[in-house]
């Protein structure tokens, strides 16, 4: 069961790194994208930002339609909505109409997170979850680190619309793939306590109410706003504030997406071998705010790679353990799609929020103010990890 369990977690995994290529192939190549469109760079933005503003309008329903439709369903669906974005995108070059198709390939990304946790919570037992959800939140670093290299020399080999071909190609034979080799969500259901099979209609008030489901949620978007920001922000705070040369900041700032992959396996690790799921979180929201102070001290190589190092291992911890927690607090298994999706609404928010506000307080004040903004947003992720662990006791 366990070998059978693995073989369709790395088919998952797959999946998941394919939504990140097709996030994120435009990044690399946004320079030849501006000359074919003849738009200016800041128009491509929104070619990047659509993507992910389909996940603050589809996060919620995302939770609704899993427990309608099931995952399986559902899964197979946001292959074929990534196969139809670029293969549609790959035949279009206009730039209002590949807006049209990156929010397509968007409702992938807005649901394949809260799918793939449901998927894993079906596959693994309670004490085996961890490694494989912390492994899980690992796939859009993975797929950062492929897109980055390897799009730009497709793109000059094969011309500027293949990497929506190659997308669109191992998009479909995923979906075809999924649909033969994951089962029915009715097996699964058969095997669950009656009272949750009773329980079929899940609402958004039903979770809400989970006094637990907030705090979580809250400290979660902080870590996106943070994260995002300086995924972003990275090159601009070694150029504008260090003062670096282009070269080296890229190079700084590829740091960060490498040194994160393993760390949602160690969160996996940590959490399955202590049983300290509350203490993990807080530690890594913990050193999360201890690395955006550093965003201070990056005045060396040392100190530079010192803070790229522990800010992408404690966001990368925080994470992937909102995500292993957050299954264990819901009532029952019917509730946990749209649960991840109410905490993934605030992430999204997070993510579409925080780069614009940094920017504008990097513009009217300064970069140490805005230093000083992520701290105070990763303050508030700490106090809403130790509300929730208070919560936690309280309900023991």
């Amino acid at each position: 069961m366990k070998a059978d369990s693995n073989r369709k977690f790395f088919l998952l995994y797959i999946g998941g790194v394919l939504v990140t290529l097709s996030q994120l192939k435009v990044v690399p190549i946004m320079t030849d994208l501006s000359d074919y469109l003849s738009k200016p760079i800041s128009s491509l933005s929104w070619i990047m930002s659509i993507f992910t503003i389909s996940g603050i309008f589809l996060a919620i329903p995302g939770g609704m339609i899993i427990s309608k439709i099931g995952s399986k369903k559902l899964i197979v669906s946001l292959m074929g909505c990534l196969f139809l974005g670029n293969i549609l995108g790959f035949f279009t070059s206009s730039y209002f109409l590949l807006l049209i198709t990156r929010a397509v390939e968007g409702i992938s990304f807005s649901m394949i997170v809260m799918t793939g946790i449901v998927l894993i919570n079906r596959w693994y037992d309670e004490d085996s979850r961890g490694v494989p959800t912390g492994l899980w939140g690992t796939f859009s670093a993975f797929g950062s680190m492929v897109a980055m290299n390897a799009f730009e020399p497709l793109v000059n080999k094969f011309g500027i619309k293949s990497p929506w071909l190659f997308l669109a190609i191992l998009s479909l034979v995923m979906m075809l793939i999924y649909q033969f080799a994951f089962e029915d969500d009715s097996k699964f259901e058969e095997n669950e306590p009656t009272i949750q099979k009773i329980e079929t209609d899940v609402t958004l008030k039903e979770v809400t109410k989970n006094p637990l489901i907030w705090p979580l949620a809250i400290a979660q978007g902080c870590m996106a706003f943070v994260l995002f920001t300086l995924i972003t922000l990275y090159p601009l705070i070694f150029k504008q504030h260090y003062h670096l040369s282009t070269g080296v900041s890229n190079f700084y700032t590829s740091l960060f997406g490498i040194f994160g992959v393993p760390f949602g396996v160690v969160a996996g690790y940590l959490i399955d071998k202590t049983k300290k799921d509350n203490l993990v979180l807080i530690c890594s929201f913990i050193f999360m705010t201890i690395s955006t102070i550093g965003l201070n001290f990056m005045g060396n190589n040392i100190s530079s790679i010192l803070q790229l190092f522990f800010m992408s291992a404690s966001v990368m911890v925080a994470s992937s353990s909102v995500m292993i927690i957050a299954p264990k607090i819901v009532k029952n298994s019917r509730m946990i799609g749209l649960s991840i999706s109410f905490i993934n609404l605030f992430y999204y928010l997070g993510v579409f929020f925080g780069t614009p506000i940094i920017t504008k307080t990097v513009e009217t004040f300064s970069w140490p103010m805005a230093f000083n903004f992520l701290t105070v947003v990763s303050i508030i992720s700490i106090i809403c990890s130790f509300i929730f662990t208070q919560k936690s006791k309280e309900g023991n």
